[in-house]
């Protein structure tokens, strides 16, 4: 049973990454190659905060979240008006040099031997595993319904309007640079948070979990779902990690 919660708990933070993957490519046009890079900041950023540190779990996943915007805001400002092959490059490097960094700084991160343990909250319920599964479950509908809003909302139809032509969009005097920044900057700061909420599923974090297939599984579900609908990301993630990693392998 433990292992099942844990599957779908990780099934949660698929779909939590494929809804911003929507948002950053579905509706912004923006390719973020680099998911894993977002999403490893907050990982690995919560965990040297929480256990080097000794930061509450929750502030060290608010921080660590700051460190994943940080860095989107710079990457943005650096390449998001480029065309999408830099973008392309510039996100795959954040990913690789997040990976580098984790096994050379081995004083902050424990390098390959990898850094631990990080528990669970409400450490004295014997159901804590199933009540974070419940607080990951509400987070991800809550980040679904917003995704689901947004496309129909202004905001929407401008980044609509800015995927498929950005230079009409702008000449109609919207300001397409910083809403892109603004968009791209907020979803990697919310995939560094899915990182952080990571941390206790793993408990022990090692670079193994920095591994360039997390973001190939999160776009591969995204585009086999259908990008143009968030639902889609939902019915990718079901069909990929939920059939083969969860189905098929335990059962």
């Amino acid at each position: 049973m433990d292992y099942l919660i844990f599957s779908f708990s990780l099934m949660l933070i698929y779909i939590g990454l494929a809804q911003l993957l929507h948002i950053q490519f579905g509706l912004a046009g923006i390719p973020n190659v680099g998911v894993v890079g977002f999403w490893g900041l907050g990982l690995y950023g919560t965990g040297v905060l929480y256990v080097t540190y000794g930061f509450p779990l929750l502030l060290a996943i608010v921080v660590a979240s700051l460190i994943s915007a940080a860095v989107a805001y710079v990457l943005a400002r650096l390449v998001l008006q480029r065309s999408g092959q830099a973008i392309l490059a510039a996100t795959l490097a954040l990913a690789a040099i997040v990976a580098t960094l984790v096994v050379s700084e081995k004083e902050i991160t424990g390098g390959v031997q990898g850094i631990g343990t990080i528990g669970f909250p409400f450490a004295g319920l014997d159901s804590r595993n199933v009540i974070y599964f419940g607080l990951l479950l509400v987070l991800v509908a809550a980040l679904i319904w917003v995704s689901a809003r947004l496309r129909d909302s202004r905001l929407g139809r401008q980044l609509l309007a800015i995927r498929d032509n950005e230079e009409l969009a702008a000449s109609l005097g919207k300001d397409t640079e910083a809403t892109k920044r603004m968009v791209f900057v907020v979803t990697c700061a919310l995939m560094g948070v899915l990182g952080g909420l990571s941390a206790p599923l793993h408990q022990f974090l090692v670079p193994y979990h920095l591994a360039p297939s997390l973001t190939f599984a999160v776009w591969i579900a995204l585009v086999l779902g259908g990008k143009g609908h968030n639902l889609g990301a939902i019915i990718g993630v079901f069909a990929t990690f939920g059939l083969f990693d969860i189905l098929i392998e335990t059962y």
